[in-house]
């Protein structure tokens, strides 16, 4: 217990081990998980179709891989000569309708494949306002900055949010039995929506990804670490939005706690240390001492290769040799 603040004690549910294949989907801090997970070895797919911060979006897009379904047409837009998506994140994009089709397909057909197989899919909500198309009443992932005057901002029920979860946990399901699906809300503030309206949404979010717990869906509280446990502004960005990678980097350190085993933790121990010594810049490459390092390194490397994929690594270090 710390004295300047209140701890935060995750409940270690079942591991998620490093052989296991795992997906993210979500908001920005779905990114965050996924970087830390792909840097420590995991077999990751991260946010294959860009941040998506409401839940009906996130779904929709899981409800597409699942059934390798493309967008309607009318979901097509162009903006100043290049074309998006209604239903992605602008980071999909293509100089024609065609080639965005065809980015789009080759996606959801690596997506899917993924979804078929994987042992974990983690879905990070990060705010129940979403924008609705006034001409067809459609949610959208993205405006893409098209004129506001075509879209209604709504607020939409924790009801909806948690049928179209099941709806869709269903499918995944259905397409693979073995999967598990871990929820979390976005620690990430939208200030935009006016800070008590932040706090409706969140709590909103909270309540579903609660509901969902009671059909069997993980929770992992990145929302209440930020918030209750670290609690302070100097955790925040300048921006005071965003979490500084101090804060995401404790907030991760609670994921492994919760999903990490004894070997697993030990293993990521070992790595990281090695991973670290590895960012050391020589001054004198051909040293005695700096070679000596290099298969000392090997050699820490060589140990954990039956766990991690580490074969990269120990070629480029091998190539500086003598």
């Amino acid at each position: 217990m710390h004295p300047w603040k209140t701890d935060l004690f995750v409940t270690p549910s079942t591991p998620i081990h490093l052989h296991d294949s795992v997906a993210t989907f979500g908001s920005c801090f779905a990114d965050v998980i996924g970087n830390y997970l792909t840097t420590n070895k995991f077999n990751v797919l991260n946010n294959p179709f860009g941040t998506v911060y409401n839940p009906i979006s996130i779904h929709r897009i899981l409800q597409m891989i699942g059934r390798k379904e493309m967008p309607d047409e009318i979901d097509f837009v162009e903006s100043q000569g290049t074309f998006f998506n209604y239903q992605f994140h602008s980071s999909f994009y293509g100089s024609s309708q065609e080639a965005l089709k065809e980015k789009i397909y080759t996606q959801i057909k690596l997506a899917h494949e993924c979804l078929k197989s994987c042992q974990v899919v983690i879905l990070t909500y990060g705010t129940a306002f979403v924008y609705r198309r006034k001409d067809n009443q459609q949610i959208v992932a993205n405006c893409h900055k098209m004129p506001s005057s075509l879209f209604a901002k709504e607020l939409i029920s924790a009801e909806m949010i948690v049928n179209s979860a099941l709806e869709t946990i269903a499918l995944l399901k259905e397409l693979n039995p073995k999967v598990r699906v871990v929820t979390t809300v976005s620690p990430v503030r939208h200030t935009k929506d006016t800070l008590p309206l932040n706090s409706v949404s969140k709590s909103i979010l909270r309540l579903c990804t609660h509901e969902l717990q009671k059909s069997g869906v993980d929770y992992f509280p990145a929302y209440e670490v930020m918030m209750d446990d670290l609690r302070d502004y100097r955790f925040y960005k300048s921006d005071r939005i965003h979490p500084t990678e101090e804060a995401e980097s404790y907030i991760i350190e609670k994921f492994g706690e919760q999903y990490f085993d004894s070997t697993t933790k030990n293993l990521l121990v070992e790595w990281n240390s090695i991973r670290q010594s590895m960012q050391h810049k020589p001054f004198q490459p051909n040293s005695s001492v700096h070679q000596t390092f290099l298969r000392k390194t090997v050699e820490r490397l060589e140990r954990i290769r039956h766990s991690l994929a580490v074969e990269d690594e120990i070629k480029a270090i091998k190539s500086q040799l003598l």
